[in-house]
């Protein structure tokens, strides 16, 4: 794979892709990995030099002991990657992030204002807030609940596929958490990364106005068949955007970053 970046308790692993003028910053989705933006390098590749990546318990990121029992907060993110800038010996950056990642990328725009330059978020998580997830990551019930559906998956299976059956969740939202909590390994991977992102909460207005304000380019893919993070959520956010041609609505579900992306992102980038 690659490299490995360590910096106040948080160590990255990451890897290279590219050879353009412009540093890029890439964060994959839960459960994938820095490799995911190999099949965009052909076309973002010719104009940024992309830094891909893994996240916290994927491939060989990892916390520190004390890290890792708190969690990773903003002030750490804007440290590590304020020093990363440094290690690379650059002043700007782009960033890119994909479902779990576009969580990161938005943060480090309301935490870099000044040093952030192209924006590109695919299916990003972060712009809608589940209230299921911050009652299960910051209540003591909440993670209580967590544990014991970790622990006895099954048991919770089985009610994931009655509320399908009933309509109250989709019937590919539920083979998607289904299919996240299908192994022990995969169980712990879903609750350390929970726990891990919990403090990052991106300020969806301060973000927008952040963008508008520079007038940075941005870029918001949704897959017309996400049942995930549906276009819907793209729709509402673009509103608050001075840019509306800034969504992009493709022919995909979820794992929307392919080589077939690579035609869309060369048409945008060109234009």
């Amino acid at each position: 794979m690659g490299q490995v970046y360590e910096y106040d308790g948080l160590c990255l692993e990451y890897e290279v892709l590219g050879n353009g003028s412009k540093a890029l910053f890439a964060f994959h989705g839960f459960g994938s990995s820095a490799e995911l933006f190999r099949s965009v390098e052909e076309s973002l590749g010719k104009t940024y030099t992309i830094y891909s990546f893994n996240l916290p318990y994927h491939g060989l990121s990892r916390l520190d002991h004390d890290s890792s029992a708190l969690g990773i907060y903003p002030d750490l993110l804007k440290v590590y990657f304020k020093n990363f800038l440094w290690h690379i010996r650059a002043t700007y950056f782009s960033v890119a992030g994909f479902s779990l990642g576009g969580k990161i990328a938005l943060e480090l725009v309301t935490l870099f204002p000044e040093e952030v330059r192209d924006i590109f978020l695919f299916a990003p998580d972060g712009i809608k807030v589940s209230p299921w997830y911050g009652f299960v990551t910051k209540t003591m019930l909440g993670n209580w609940f967590f544990k014991r559906m970790m622990q006895h998956p099954i048991r919770y299976q089985n009610i994931i596929n009655v509320l399908a059956k009933i309509r109250i969740v989709h019937p590919r939202t539920a083979n998607f958490v289904k299919g996240s909590l299908d192994t022990e390994d995969k169980r712990l991977l879903v609750y350390n990364t929970w726990k891990c992102f919990r403090h990052i909460e991106p300020n969806t207005r301060k973000f927008q106005n952040i963008v508008n304000r520079k007038g940075l380019r941005i870029y918001l893919f949704f897959g017309k068949h996400d049942k995930v993070i549906p276009p819907v959520i793209g729709k509402k956010f673009v509103r608050g955007l001075r840019d509306k041609k800034s969504l992009h609505i493709v022919d995909a579900g979820h794992q929307m970053i392919n080589e077939k992306m690579n035609a869309e992102l060369e048409k945008i980038l060109s234009a």
